[in-house]
């Protein structure tokens, strides 16, 4: 499992950084490289990482959250994909997963492990790792109202 991991996760690099290259220099192929790249991380590498979780974690609530949490990843890489590509509704992905993970996923998981000695330290790190990232990204739209 963990050597199909790496191998997917560094495929799926290769053909992100690949293809981003590709876009700067507009050499063909880059939109080809680019979406293979960011359906492989959404629907391969995500799924695969939770898949693993899930057989770590034995409790029913962290389960969950995995779940949330693998929902929420791919919909956030379908809307970069969306948003590189110029399609349409790139901005109401990204959104709607950015702040669901903000004001949703990292306070479930932050309640749901830090109750627990052994994880309280790693959760708290975590938590606000994820939340500072999380707000990056929000920060980085320009909300017209």
């Amino acid at each position: 499992m963990k050597k199909t991991i790496y191998f997917i996760a560094l495929i799926t690099t290769l053909l992100i950084v690949s293809g981003s290259l590709f876009k700067i220099m507009h050499w063909p192929g880059a939109a080809v490289m680019i979406t293979l790249g960011s359906f492989s991380f959404a629907f391969l590498f995500i799924p695969l990482i939770i898949l693993k979780k899930f057989k770590e974690e034995s409790f029913s609530k962290d389960q969950i959250i995995y779940s949330i949490g693998i929902i929420l990843g791919t919909v956030l890489g379908l809307g970069f994909i969306f948003k590189i590509m110029h399609w349409p509704m790139a901005t109401t992905l990204m959104l709607s997963a950015i702040i669901l993970f903000n004001f949703l996923y990292v306070p479930a998981y932050f309640i749901s492990r830090y109750n627990r000695d052994e994880l309280r330290y790693s959760t708290i790190i975590n938590s606000v790792m994820m939340f500072s990232f999380g707000s990056i990204l929000f920060a980085m739209f320009e909300l017209h109202i």
